[in-house]
């Protein structure tokens, strides 16, 4: 597919259900370990935090790539610095969003995640990416990862910096041929947890 064909845009509140599936899709079996629910309901779970603005789901945060029209790519980015006051600002939404004891569960699982910090003040950090599967290899992820280049450059930041699941090989290889490079890994019991921190220096 020829770039140009892509159009990336900030995303709005219609966008909510898009952004809600494609998120779900990027968590992979985090989603399902965080939220301890079935698809459908981690899905509307996450579109309630999308229409609240809930931290880091926040739409301020959200990009969408269309393809004649159609919504076919998401990408939720922010400054690293911004990521743990993001994470902090989430948490009361939580309770509106899924119900006080499914949020408390939330909270204590996700911050006993395993590894260090998400991203640091001097990166620009891809939070979530994700393509439906009716177009994914068309070269939407890569223009993403493009688009949040840019945003990072206009942020005066010299390096972006993302997570990848280590069950997800064919993302971890697009990030490695687009010049991310692994600077930690953590491994987890739970495959749904190991993880490689990549970064590119732009």
């Amino acid at each position: 597919m020829n770039l140009t064909e892509i159009r990336i845009r900030p995303a709005s509140k219609n966008d909510a259900p898009f952004i809600a599936e494609m998120l779900k899709l990027s968590m992979g079996s985090l989603a399902d370990y965080l939220f301890e629910a079935d698809a459908r309901t981690i899905t509307r779970y996450i579109e309630s935090l999308v229409l609240r603005n809930a931290g880091r789901f926040g739409l301020r945060f959200s990009f969408i790539a269309d393809v004649a029209g159609i919504s076919k790519g998401v990408l939720l980015s922010c400054k690293g610095g911004s990521v743990d006051l993001l994470n902090v600002a989430t948490f009361p939404h939580l309770f509106s969003a899924m119900g006080f004891s499914r949020a408390i569960r939330f909270m204590k699982r996700g911050i006993s995640l395993p590894g260090g910090r998400e991203a640091v003040k001097d990166e620009y950090y891809i939070s979530n990416l994700g393509v439906h599967p009716s177009a994914q290899g068309l070269g939407i992820g890569s223009a993403l990862l493009k688009f949040a280049e840019s945003l990072a450059c206009d942020a005066k930041l010299s390096k972006c910096s993302l997570i990848v699941g280590s069950y997800n090989q064919n993302a971890f290889r697009l990030y490695q041929r687009l010049g991310y490079q692994v600077v930690e890994t953590v491994r987890n019991e739970n495959p749904s947890l190991g993880y490689y921190r990549m970064v590119k220096v732009l």
